[in-house]
This record gives C-alpha cells, sequence and structure tokens, in this order.
C-alpha cells in the first residue's frame, strides 16, 4: 500500500466514523455536546445554555420524571429558499440557504 493509500483509507475512516457517531452522513457546523445518558432535563439545559436546536423525535416508557437520553442523531440541513432582485441584470436571483436541522433525542422513562 502506497502513503496515498493509507491516507486516503484513514480519511474514510474518520468520516465514516464521525457520521455514525453523529447518526448521518451530515455533520453539523459546530461540535455539540454529546447528552447520551443524561436525564432529559439535564439534557435540554445543556442545549439550550449552547444554543442547539433540538426535538424529541421518540419517547418511549411511563410518563414520569425520571427521563433518560438514550441517543442523539444529527437531523441533517433543510434548504431555505429567497429570492433577491437584482437591479443590475434586472430579475430576481434566487438565494438557497442551509440550516442546520439540529439534533433529535430518543428519550426512554422509567
Amino acid at each position: 500500500m502506497t502513503v496515498r493509500t493509507i491516507a486516503s483509507a484513514a480519511a474514510i475512516t474518520a468520516a465514516t466514523a464521525a457520521a455514525l457517531l453523529l447518526g448521518g452522513t451530515a455533520a453539523s457546523a459546530a461540535p455539540v455536546p454529546s447528552v447520551v445518558g443524561m436525564s432529559e432535563s439535564a439534557a435540554r439545559a445543556t442545549l439550550d445554555a449552547e444554543g442547539v436546536p433540538y426535538t424529541v423525535l421518540n419517547r418511549s416508557g411511563t410518563s414520569s420524571d425520571s427521563c433518560t437520553v438514550t441517543e442523539q442523531r444529527d437531523r441533517g440541513y433543510r434548504t431555505e429558499t429567497d429570492t433577491v432582485y437584482d437591479r443590475d441584470d434586472h430579475e430576481f436571483d434566487r438565494i438557497e440557504t442551509q440550516v442546520w436541522r439540529g439534533l433529535g433525542l430518543v428519550v426512554v422513562c422509567h
């Protein structure tokens, strides 16, 4: 194996590991804290303090105060489209912006 092949394999392995860790193929714009294993209230407080958008994707178990986050997933990006009038060309330009949707949490209540 050449050095180039080894470097390519290492890059692919690192990208795959990152995708599996975040639960998807698209990584978030900035590192996010791991809240897996935290109580739901502590996880919400942590994500709110960091400014990370989140939603509970799945909640199971008995509804009680003892709920734990068992998984977090990167929800990927959505595309927002806007049009802006370009006075030089006398036409509308379409502007697409990628917006990160945040984390999805899986919560189990005991």
